[in-house]
Order: C-alpha cells, then sequence, then structure tokens
C-alpha cells in the first residue's frame, strides 16, 4: 500500500513539474508574443524649447547734435589804400625863361620871382628834377660865351638851392651862343637870346 502511495506522489510530483514547467514555458511564449505583438511606441518628441524672449529694444541713442557751424571770420579791415599825392599841376617851363642884360648873369627881380614859381611847383612835385640850360648871343668869342653860360644856370641854380630845392634835383648846362632862340640879326633878338631856359631832367 505504501509502494502504491510512494508511486502515485512520485507520479503526482512529475505531473506538477511537468505542468508547472509547461505553464512557465507558455508564459515566456506569451509574455515574448505580447512583447512582440506590441506597438512600438516612438518616444515622444522633446517639446520645443519655448522662443527666447525677444531681446528688449534698445533705446536708440539720441542723434548727435549737429556740430555747430564755425563761426565766421570777421571781416578783415582791408587797409586803406595809401593816399594818393594830390596831382600837381603841370608847370609851363617855357614861360618861366629868365632874361639877362649883356654878358651879365646877375638875376632881375623878374628872374628871382620866376625862380620862385619854379622852387614853388618843386616842392610840391617831389620827384621832379631840373636842368638849366645857359645861352648867350652871339657877340664875344665861342669859349667865352659858353662860360657866361654856365654863369647864367650857376646862378639860377644857386638861388633854387636857397629857397631849399637840393642840388641833385637841379642840373646845369651851358649852349653859349650855340643854340639862339631866335636869329642874332639885330640887338632885340641878340637880347632875347641871352637867357635861361628849363627843361625837365630825367
Amino acid at each position: 500500500m505504501l509502494k502504491k502511495s510512494s508511486g502515485w506522489l512520485v507520479i503526482l510530483c512529475c505531473v506538477v513539474l511537468i505542468g508547472f514547467l509547461a505553464s512557465g514555458c507558455a508564459k515566456k511564449s506569451l509574455v515574448k508574443e505580447e512583447v512582440g505583438a506590441r506597438p512600438v511606441v516612438a518616444a515622444p518628441a522633446p517639446a520645443p524649447a519655448p522662443p527666447a524672449p525677444a531681446p528688449a529694444p534698445r533705446p536708440e541713442a539720441a542723434p548727435a547734435p549737429a556740430p555747430a557751424p564755425a563761426p565766421a571770420p570777421a571781416p578783415r579791415a582791408e587797409a586803406a589804400p595809401p593816399a594818393a599825392a594830390p596831382a600837381v599841376e603841370a608847370i609851363d617851363l617855357a614861360g618861366l625863361r629868365l632874361q639877362f642884360a649883356f654878358d651879365d648873369y646877375s638875376l632881375s627881380a623878374k628872374a628871382k620871382e620866376n625862380l620862385e614859381k619854379l622852387a614853388g611847383w618843386m616842392k610840391k612835385s617831389n620827384a621832379a628834377k631840373v636842368q638849366v640850360e645857359g645861352h648867350t648871343c652871339d657877340i664875344g668869342t665861342n669859349e667865352y660865351n659858353l662860360a657866361l653860360g654856365e654863369r647864367r644856370a650857376n646862378s639860377a641854380k644857386t638861388y633854387l638851392e636857397g629857397l631849399g630845392i637840393s642840388s641833385g634835383r637841379i642840373s646845369t648846362i651851358s649852349y653859349g651862343e650855340e643854340r639862339p632862340m631866335v636869329p642874332n640879326s639885330d640887338e632885340g633878338n641878340r637880347s632875347k637870346n641871352r637867357r635861361d631856359e628849363f627843361v625837365l631832367a630825367k
């Protein structure tokens, strides 16, 4: 009886063991099948990053003020042109001719008056230079008349210098009887040739 019980017990244990094994394999297969049949769920896409906050608007720099225009230079006072020297009236030098007596070189009152007019004009015309020309009539030798003409020219020059005219502005020359104003045909003409003439010199 005990042997039969032991045999059944062994059989029962084997059945249980086989059933256990079978159920274990079935569970593994089921689990595998379930795993294989389960649809693959895609991993949820990462949520998009929230948009970066818009940068705060930079306060615009106030435009630089336009540079103030440079002050216009004060107009330069133009130097006044040098005052023009007053125009000096022309003088009739021929009208200031000096006349002399025969064989004489002294100045008459009329000659001095003419020389004073000439000196006054020369003082106004600072640049003017005058040449005094001494003349004679044809009486006497040529050499004597050249010397007489020189004395007559020097008489006029000395008088002008006494009136304040620089000697550097007065030159003299004698022509003697070589340049008569009129022909020496008579005493009237000869008296006209005894003279001093004035010309502007350079």
